[in-house]
């Protein structure tokens, strides 16, 4: 068979296979509004690298004593595949001198292009995870239940919302969960194969997930000496071949030691690369925490941590997901009298113990980040639930195809349809928001009443404001300087002065968003006692005289402005919803009073 008829049956096994057209809807999901406040010079995705930041933190990362928040695997892959944007804005730049590069640079159509590769490569990374959840649940599963219990774990997986925002965006939340994954599959077949070879490549993809985003470490930390643990204390096999996986383990500790070196770019940068690292465990994580740094917060992060789950999927299928555990650890079911065997293969203490790893894999981000991190956003309980998505597949499986009545069958098969219907619509609920952003709104309105010249006021970051209207004089005002601003093309001037020294500055309309005003709307001593607390920096802000006077006066009517327009949620089928401080927040409009 030459490569080409391989291909043709490859391309016809795929096609009979409920896993690829999974995927293909999966894709179609995380699809729907990925061009999400584009085109534009900057994206709406909190916290992305692109189009932006990415550039600037490659030269952060590689200059000495110098760093970015970030490390630079997802960095150097973006910078590979848009380099054909950058060398065309090179190319057209008046000159190589830095201002002139950036100027050229941010433009829209360059910024814009960059912001789709890099959201395609999220999309493509996310599928990617869906896949890997689905491998994970083959490898723990008889022979004869592999498939479906690979695909049903898909199709959890796919239907987790948090996920389908993050597939979105530019964010490393999905990078280095995509290689996590990677490393975690490898892992599991190691121990469900007995392969200690596969070490290595979990220690390839261990460092091309830390070097993607540092808090990976944490996946994998406790999740593989527990899971090796298990492994020994289960399989005979493990014991009598001690020596053999303890020299895998030994090349596979070498290879990604050696690998994570060069990845984070410790030899070409060892002073920003320390700095680097005390910024994280300093201000980075502790300046957000949301919890007390005590046991009592410590238990109300892991108590939180399971309350969120509706975060992610329907509430039901967290049943599902701890019946699915014990399903797997416990191997195949009994068969009923005068029915075939399910699987008809031994099933032995390698297979309990690779059930375990996603389990241990999720305790240990919980106890090694979440619980010294002191934060259970969205994004930092991501983790622990797409690999939950293992067990819901693997109970589904077995509820769906149960070897009792056909009755019993056909009412599992319609309750879990209905959950995973119901994770659907959540999950298209994440789109509706993206396609629903009450910026488009404030958009449209800014167009038809803001008159050529007309001064409009503006505060906080790039990725809180909508686009403004070709003419109008917009002007950023905060107490900041101008250098730490990300410039953005469509705002003419940049202005350092106090928020509340209105009456020297008189601009005709004020335009603020929700995701940014609120941290001086709150009352910074209003935190609650038993574990919980505000971060710092939400104190800091809520507690800026300056600040609160004048937003908290200009909300309530006050400082000359009237509101003339709010760009609220409106849609009555699709629930609001707020990830990451960047879905359906609030645009109001203010007017001069005469």
């Amino acid at each position: 068979m030459d490569r080409r008829e391989a291909l043709v049956v490859g391309l016809r096994a795929a096609r009979r296979d409920p896993l690829t057209w999974i995927v293909i809807a999966v894709a179609a999901i995380h699809a729907v509004g990925i061009g999400w406040g584009l085109p534009a010079s900057d994206g709406w995705d909190n916290d992305g690298v692109a189009p932006r930041d990415f550039l600037a933190g490659l030269v952060e990362t590689f200059s000495p004593g110098r760093y970015f928040t970030y490390p630079p695997v997802h960095l150097v892959l973006l910078g590979v595949l848009t380099s054909p944007v950058t060398v065309v804005a090179l190319a057209k730049a008046p000159s190589l001198a830095p201002a002139d590069v950036i100027g050229e640079v941010l433009k829209v159509p360059y910024m814009t292009a960059i912001a789709w590769i890099a959201r395609l490569v999220s999309l493509a990374m996310s599928l990617g995870i869906v896949v890997a959840m689905a491998r994970i649940a083959e490898c723990v599963v008889p022979a004869e239940r592999r498939a479906r219990a690979g695909w049903m774990a898909a199709v959890a997986c796919g239907v987790n919302a948090s996920l389908t925002y993050y597939a979105h965006t530019t964010n490393l939340d999905v990078p280095y969960l995509f290689w996590a994954s990677l490393g975690l599959l490898s892992l599991v077949r190691a121990v469900a194969w007995r392969e200690p070879r596969r070490f290595r490549r979990l220690a390839v993809m261990t460092a091309l997930a830390v070097g993607t985003k540092d808090q990976a470490y944490a996946l994998l930390l406790l999740g593989v000496p527990a899971t090796l643990a298990a492994w020994f204390a289960l399989d005979a096999w493990a014991r009598g071949h001690v020596r053999a996986i303890a020299k895998e383990l030994g090349v596979a500790l070498a290879i990604g030691a050696v690998l994570l070196v060069f990845v984070d770019a410790v030899p070409f940068n060892p002073t920003g690369f320390r700095a680097r690292l005390g910024f994280l465990v300093g201000s980075a994580s502790q300046d957000f925490a949301h919890y007390s740094n005590d046991w009592q917060g410590r238990v109300l992060v892991i108590k939180d941590s399971f309350l969120h789950f509706d975060r992610y999927y329907p509430v039901p299928l967290a049943a599902v997901a701890l019946l699915g555990l014990v399903f797997a650890v416990r191997g195949p079911a009994p068969s009923p009298p005068g029915a075939e065997a399910w699987g008809g293969e031994a099933w032995g203490g390698e297979r309990r113990a690779a059930a375990l790893a996603p389990l241990f894999a999720m305790i240990s981000f919980t106890l090694a980040f979440n619980c010294v991190a002191r934060r259970t956003e969205h994004r930092f309980l991501l983790p622990q639930m797409t690999l939950a998505a293992v067990y819901i597949g693997i109970a589904a499986e077995r509820l769906a195809f149960s070897p009792a009545s056909r009755a019993v069958r056909i009412a599992w098969q319609a309750a879990l349809s209905v959950l995973f219907a119901w994770g659907v619509f959540a999950s298209l609920d994440v789109d509706a928001n993206l396609v629903l952003d009450p910026r488009y709104d404030a958009e449209r309105w800014l167009d038809d009443h803001v008159a050529p010249g007309d001064a409009v006021e503006v505060h906080g970051l790039n990725v809180y404001l909508p686009r403004f209207p070709a003419g109008a004089r917009v002007v950023r005002v905060g107490p900041e300087p101008v250098a730490k601003r990300n410039p953005m093309p469509g705002i003419i001037e940049e202005k350092v002065d106090r928020f509340g020294a209105i009456e020297g500055r008189r601009p005709r309309w004020i335009v603020v968003s929700q995701g940014w005003v609120w941290r001086y709307l709150l009352d910074p001593h209003a935190t609650e006692a038993h574990g919980r607390v505000l971060p710092p920096t939400q104190i800091a802000s809520g507690s800026d005289p300056d600040g609160t006077w004048f937003f908290q006066g200009l909300v309530h009517g006050e400082r000359g402005y009237r509101l003339a327009h709010a760009s609220t949620w409106t849609s009555t089928l699709w629930p609001q919803l707020d990830i990451h401080a960047s879905l359906s927040r609030e645009i109001w409009i203010y007017e001069r009073v005469p």
